[in-house]
Parts: C-alpha cells; structure tokens; sequence
C-alpha cells in the first residue's frame, strides 16, 4: 500500500477544482466548506484489505490576495487479520491569486504515529520553481518552470471546460513534500444542468457541472498506468460532488453529507 498515494488523492481534488482563485464569470469559486463520506466501492485482488471507510472534511476560503484550503483525510481500514488501521492527513495551503507562489504544511498519521510532515514555501522564480521546505529540515528543491501549482491548474481545467475541451495534461507540485510531483491528465466531460439534487447539495440547483475524470502519474518511473485516479462531477463555482478515488488495492465512493456556502470576502 503506498500510504502517500493515497493520501494525495484528496490534494487531486483541490488540483481538479477546489483550489481555484475567482474567475471572471460566470467561472468563480464559491468559498465553502464541504465533508465528504467515503464508502468502500469496491477491492482489488490480493489486496489485503477487507474493509474501508473514512471522510474528508474540505474547507476553500478564497481571499482578495490568495487562496486558503484546509483539508483533511481519515480512513479506517481493516485487513484480513482483522488489525485497524488509521490514516489521518492533515494539509494546509495558501496560494497567491497569480499561481506564482504556494506556501503549504502537511502532516501524515498512520495510527496515531507521525510518518511524515513537510512544511515550505514554493515559488516561480527565473528559469524554474523553486521549493524551499522548513521542515523536516531545511532542503532546497528544484522543480522545472512549466509546472505549475493546483490553483492555475484549476484555472486551466475550468477554462478548458467552458471552452469545450476534453483533455488537458500538466504537471503539478501539490506541496506534498520531495515526491509531490505528478504528471496528470484530466479527462473532462460534457457540460450539464443539475436539476434534482439530493437535499445535501440543494444549494447547487440548477448549476452547470462537469463530468471530470484525473490521472495521476509518477514522474520519478517510466509507467502508463497511473498510480490512482479521481472521478467527480465539478461545479462552474468549484464545488466538487460524486467523489470516485481509484487506488491501487481499493477504491472508495464519496458523497456529500454536508455543504456550506461561506461568505465572500469584501474586495475593494
């Protein structure tokens, strides 16, 4: 089980669409919060794995000179021995308006042990991107100029979108420390109308949403199959519904059991 894969599907969906700074209209992100229950869907052979459950719980405040995501991850999982195990991610980011800078923390629990924690700043600067990390220590990285950060990859995605567009490639530094690069493709597909929703999502009625399906490839081996994919239907303000994660032991269905719509911040 590659405990960081699965953990950076919740960042795929700020990239896909949760993490967009206000568009010109009728493109703009509404500043939410959003929890997301997570039901087994189904499990891969020889996985080891006999039950899976968990939440995200998503909180997108876009402000005058940034953007500000907190997000967080639980899953409980049960193997055939019947031992539980509890993942717990934690990550926060802030993003200029610009899709110049990125600063970020993030912490990684496997029951109740800390396994990881990145904290830094990322930046485009000359001839390329530039991460510095405070912690675990303080390192230096250096990432080519084209990548870009997941607010302008929402730029793109939902710019592509209302162009029409079925298939945009990039490559993203989410802020998941040294391996947080990943070549993604995200399939994007025809626009529709929300007309019936569940009383969870009232507040979405009669929206324009579209079906989006991303890839996330590792950039460090040479493979055609990616290391997990994420499925939802994402909305013209940046809400995301119908979570569909595809890992490579399991996959997980996530629903909506709460929205929010938070007030705006007064922008002179």
């Amino acid at each position: 089980m590659k405990w960081k894969n699965v953990n950076r599907a919740v960042i795929g969906i700020v990239v896909l669409g949760l993490a967009a700074p206000a568009l010109a209209a009728p493109l703009q992100l509404a500043s939410h919060q959003a929890v997301y229950d997570l039901k087994l869907d189904r499990l891969k052979d020889n996985s080891g794995i006999e039950a899976v459950r968990g939440r995200i719980v998503m909180k997108v405040e876009q402000q005058c000179d940034g953007l500000i995501v907190n997000q967080r991850m639980v899953l409980e999982m049960v193997n055939f021995e019947g031992s539980v195990i509890v993942s717990d991610y934690n990550q926060s980011t802030w993003e200029d308006n610009a899709g110049r800078m990125m600063r970020f923390d993030m912490s990684n629990m496997l029951n109740g042990q800390l396994i990881e924690k990145y904290s830094g700043v990322a930046e485009h600067r000359d001839g390329g991107v530039i991460v510095e990390f405070s912690e675990p220590e303080p390192e230096e990285m250096e990432l080519p100029d084209r990548v870009i950060f997941p607010g302008e990859h929402t730029r793109q995605v939902m710019k592509a979108a209302a162009a029409g567009r079925s298939l945009l490639s990039a490559k993203v530094y989410d802020g998941n420390g040294e391996d947080g690069l990943s070549d993604t493709l995200a399939v994007i597909g025809k626009a529709q109308t929300l007309l019936s929703p569940d009383a969870e999502i009232e507040a979405l009625t009669g929206r324009t949403f579209w079906p989006l399906q991303i890839s996330f490839f590792d950039l460090s081996q040479q493979q055609t199959e990616p290391d997990y994919k994420i499925s939802m239907k994402i909305f013209d303000n940046g809400i995301a519904t119908d979570l569909h994660l595809d890992y490579s032991d399991f996959s997980l269905n996530g629903k909506v059991s709460n929205l929010t719509i938070l007030e705006k911040e007064n922008c002179s």
